[in-house]
């Protein structure tokens, strides 16, 4: 299988709806986007946070494909399938069932790993050194935004990205973003952020930051011709080392 049969597929019209099957989570842009970086980059620790009906995870995991390099963990505990399964033709498979048959079919099956596993602000999906993170299952408001950053900054390698789904155009989770990079950037750690660590874990994160740049983007769709108003924008925090020049096996011309 190819990018433009996996594009295909995204594009089709779900049943009984108007929508594509990629406007029905607001990513038929994005999708793009992140496969365009994931081409860019060669990350090799991707993690994605809700699987959904895929359209995201073939995107990256084609991506990866073509870059023969790296892994994309999926994870999804399938709790939103009983909605989802009315939008498919058909549809009486499980939802593991579903998504391990739609990474065989469009053969990236060996570059994906998915755990059917529910996340949430006491259950966080373990995983060091990534490259690319994206949050796409559950509350995407301030406080769950805080409880990612917690969990998973220091986590990140040391050139990265995180992406919040959503939060950018909820005004509270906006807020709350562009406050924390604020002190990220002045090499401070907000104690809500501290909270639980162990004073070694403290000192690691703190040697984290100190070394890195950060930089919050804010992506947000253009309401013209978007189906899914309530999911239009992505935050995304770039994490790099601070230097004269760009890291990441990048070539620099003197």
């Amino acid at each position: 299988m190819s990018l433009l049969e996996i594009i295909e597929r995204n594009e089709k019209l779900v049943k009984n709806d108007d929508r594509k099957l990629s406007e029905l989570y607001g990513t038929e842009n994005f999708n793009y986007f992140i496969y365009s970086l994931i081409k860019m980059d060669k990350p090799k620790t991707v993690v994605e946070l809700g699987s959904g009906l895929g359209t995201t995870t073939l995107m990256m995991a084609q991506a990866i494909k073509e870059n023969q390099i790296g892994t994309l963990h999926t994870i999804d505990d399938g709790s939103d399938w009983d909605i989802l399964k009315k939008f498919l033709d058909n549809e009486n498979r499980d939802y593991q069932e579903f998504i391990n048959e739609l990474l065989n079919k469009y053969k990236v099956k060996d570059y994906v790993k998915y755990y059917k596993q529910n996340i949430n602000e006491n259950s966080f999906f373990q995983c060091k050194n990534i490259d690319i993170i994206f949050f796409d299952c559950w509350e995407a408001g301030a406080k769950g935004c805080v409880n990612l950053i917690k969990n998973y900054l220091p986590k990140m390698s040391g050139y990265s990205h995180m992406f919040f789904d959503r939060s950018s155009t909820i005004h509270h989770a906006f807020l709350i973003l562009e406050q924390v990079i604020q002190y990220l950037q002045k090499g401070k750690i907000p104690d809500i952020i501290k909270e639980g660590l162990t004073k070694k874990e403290i000192t690691d994160l703190k040697e984290f930051v100190d070394s890195s740049k950060f930089t919050l983007i804010h992506l947000n769709d253009n309401k013209y011709g978007k189906k899914n108003s309530l999911q239009n924008s992505r935050s995304w925090i770039k994490i790099e080392p601070i230097d004269i020049f760009h890291h990441n096996n990048v070539e620099n011309f003197l």
